[in-house]
């Protein structure tokens, strides 16, 4: 019978093992070895098929008698690691409880020095730094990419992260389930391991550390075995996602519940802390997991369903004549989209487009699909674009030596020139130079400018941009550049809305107003019935999460709306179009924002879709909402209308061109949570007036703004004013 001292406390050691039979002699010989008394050591052999139980048979009986040592080995049918550690701590006694790889061991001391800090610390969970080795137990060689991960996290630790739970978002500095010391009533609060293969070790962790900070011992005690069986080299695709799900749930709970721990990361506690380095790719996917649920996501695989029916031109030299189109981007945002939607007009009108744009995006493939050729900037005139506004960074950050300013800033500025002078000789190269010219959006000024200097036919700019162009184009030259083009009548201006005519007029730019949605007058027709038999209603806003987009002042309104009981409990507010808050500040700040109590649950930020996949959001919403502080007319708005829509808009810019106080709509100032609640809470609570506004604003989109009305004049101005054959 074994006799334990009294004197201190027991400390059990589980040690699962599967298939090492080359190391498992080694890691039970270090936990013997070690100098703490009283120790329980319970093996359990997980269904190895290697002779891993009958080398430890062999090493059991050989070990000398120790009343103050108890070794349990016992061996059955495989069934995992985490279910194999939790059968051990059911069998273990010990009040503090330890674990061991078999491929690991423990150096001299370990368990005296984990216990005692424990104790000292008051602490129930402590681990330590490992020392990495080989197959053949040589340490790692200091080029190995393992050390270098390991020595960056432990940077980190030390320098950069504020404590250790916060860490844990980012990497495990605990490294592997071998490496804890824990106290049994850990156990009791937070329960055993869960059923992960890759990162039951961070779970445990992370759960553990919501109730007190874990302890690192900054001494190497723990042999960690870096060979090829290891699970950390399987699929980094596999890994990242379960590593995703264990920290999103700890960010949903920690939500939910406050961790005890006031250490312990919160979302609306370390937001800042979070952006101080570059986010793994696992944290990515756990913080954008929280957004809204999956099933809201659509797949942006689809097709957009405007140009879904378009036959494409087999070849561009059968056709009339030809346009060539200027972008920004290629996103499936507003702008982008419509000149998507004005090259597909053209089409049907047999003329052909090719388009040059200074970003790409997933409207090529929809431009492919026309036989329109995209035209995007080249890998090296990008590369020496950014180079040149790094060196700029460089050159007005305060830290950078005054001597070393000027070299930096001159570098900047010559790096930046030959990047758009290879732009745009790859550019000018790639095109006629003659012919019509649609730019749209003022965002392209940097293509614009230089390309319409040599320009020889009509060119036509679309503006959706409502304010001067000096809020953006910051150097007089450009300015200067932008006039003198303007006076020598080398464009003729187009404006989305009267609102942007009259800002751009203001500043001595005036032009013709056009409006464009895109959408046929029959697209709205036969709405699905509203969220059938989902028990909810929808109010639906289909919007970046941009400041000008009044986002937060639409989620105060509905958490308002909603404490004062003016928004039913059935109601929800989804956002569709939000922004990943892994890459924008402003996404994240949302996010920490509907994840509070009043709001919880209620509010979904969608990220962005393909407009097909819109199409189900429209049909399931109950009333619609634009919460703008400024806009030239959204299309968003305008697919609300087409779709008889009850609407709420604040009266921004273009926005009342399109919604008429109490006729096609309700307008509210922006900015205003109080009113927009309240006028949420009108349509909500009177059916009927909502649906004379959505009818309402079905006929207005009808007569002023469907396609079958807006192409056929921006068609005959832009391609009647003496379009040259290809």
């Amino acid at each position: 019978m074994t006799v334990f001292s009294t004197t201190a406390p027991l400390v059990s050691v589980i040690m699962p093992v599967y298939n090492h039979g080359r190391y498992v002699a080694e890691a039970l010989l270090s936990i013997v070895r070690q100098d703490w008394r009283p120790l329980e050591i319970i093996v359990i052999d997980d269904g190895s098929r290697d002779d891993s139980f009958r080398i430890l048979q062999d090493t059991v009986s050989s070990l000398p008698a120790d009343q103050q040592l108890a070794v349990h080995l016992s061996s059955r049918e495989n069934r995992g690691a985490h279910n194999t550690i939790n059968e051990g701590i059911e069998r273990a006694r010990g009040e503090y409880l330890a674990i061991l790889n078999s491929d690991d061991y423990y150096l001299p001391g370990r368990i005296r020095r984990c216990i005692e800090t424990a104790m000292a610390h008051k602490a129930r969970f402590v681990f330590t730094y490992v020392d990495p080795i080989d197959d053949d137990g040589i340490p790692l060689a200091p080029e190995h990419r393992w050390r270098h991960w390991y020595a960056d996290l432990k940077m980190q630790e030390l320098d950069i992260a504020p404590n250790i739970s916060n860490l844990l978002l980012r990497y495990n500095i605990g490294v592997s389930t071998g490496n804890f010391v824990f106290h049994r009533s850990l156990i009791d609060d937070i329960g055993m391991f869960g059923d992960f293969r890759y990162a039951h070790d961070l779970d445990f962790m992370l759960r553990a550390s919501a109730l007190e900070e874990p302890v690192l011992i900054r001494e190497k005690l723990y042999g960690y075995r870096i060979h090829a069986s290891n699970t950390i080299g399987e699929s980094d695709e596999r890994i990242t996602d379960e590593v995703a799900g264990i920290v999103g749930s700890y960010l949903r709970r920690a939500a939910d519940v406050p961790p005890v721990n006031p250490l312990a990361p919160r979302l609306d506690r370390d937001c800042y802390t979070l952006a101080t380095t570059s986010w793994p790719p696992h944290l990515e996917k756990a913080v954008d997991s929280l957004m809204c649920d999956p099933s809201l996501r659509g797949d942006t695989k689809q097709k957009d369903a405007r140009i879904q029916d378009l036959t494409p031109v087999p070849a561009q030299k059968s056709q009339k004549s030809q346009i060539t189109l200027i972008s920004h981007e290629l996103s499936r945002t507003g702008a982008p989209v419509l000149l998507r939607d004005v090259a597909s007009a053209l089409h049907a009108l047999d003329v052909a487009t090719h388009v040059i744009s200074l970003g790409s995006g997933p409207l090529s493939d929809d431009y492919a699909r026309m036989n329109s050729p995209v035209l995007t900037e080249d890998p090296v005139s990008h590369l020496l674009s950014k180079a040149g506004g790094f060196l700029m960074q460089l050159a007005s950050d305060r830290r950078v030596p005054a001597m070393a300013k000027r070299p930096l800033a001159l570098a900047a500025r010559l790096s930046g020139g030959l990047g758009a002078r290879l732009r745009m000789w790859r550019y000018r190269a790639k095109t006629s130079g003659r012919g019509p010219l649609l730019i749209n959006s003022f965002a392209s000024w940097p293509l614009a400018l230089p390309l319409l200097e040599k320009w020889q036919g009509p060119a036509f700019w679309y503006i959706h941009e409502t304010y001067e162009p000096s809020l953006v184009m910051r150097s007089g030259r450009h300015l200067a550049r932008l006039r003198g083009l303007a006076d020598q009548g080398r464009m003729v201006f187009l404006f989305g809305s009267d609102a942007t005519r009259r800002k751009w007029a203001e500043e001595g730019y005036d032009g013709e107003v056009f409006y464009w949605s895109g959408l046929k007058k029959a697209m709205g027709l036969d709405r699905l019935p509203k969220n059938a038999g989902a028990g909810k209603r929808i109010i639906l806003s289909v919007q970046s999460t941009g400041p000008r987009k009044g986002t937060r002042s639409l989620i105060e309104a509905f958490a308002l709306g909603c404490r004062q009981g003016l928004i039913p409990a059935d109601v929800e507010l989804h956002i569709v179009g939000a922004h990943a808050p892994s890459r924008n500040a402003l996404s994240r700040d949302l996010l920490v924002r509907i994840l509070k109590d009043d709001i919880r649950g209620r509010v979904q930020l969608i990220p962005n879709l393909a407009p097909a996949e819109l199409e189900a959001h429209y049909t399931g919403a109950t009333i619609y909402v634009q919460s703008s502080t400024m806009e030239c007319l959204p299309l968003a708005l305008l697919n609300a209308m087409a779709c008889g829509l009850p609407i709420v808009s604040t009266d921004a810019d273009g926005c009342r061109e399109a919604i008429l106080d109490q006729q096609t709509g309700l307008l509210i100032p922006p900015r205003q949570p109080e009113q927009m609640a309240r006028a949420l809470a009108t349509l909500l609570n009177e059916p009927d007036l909502a649906s004379r506004l959505a009818r309402n604003a079905r006929s207005l989109f009808e007569e002023k703004f469907s396609v079958e009305v807006t192409a056929p004049r921006l068609m005959h101005r832009i391609i009647g004013d003496g379009t040259s054959t290809s």
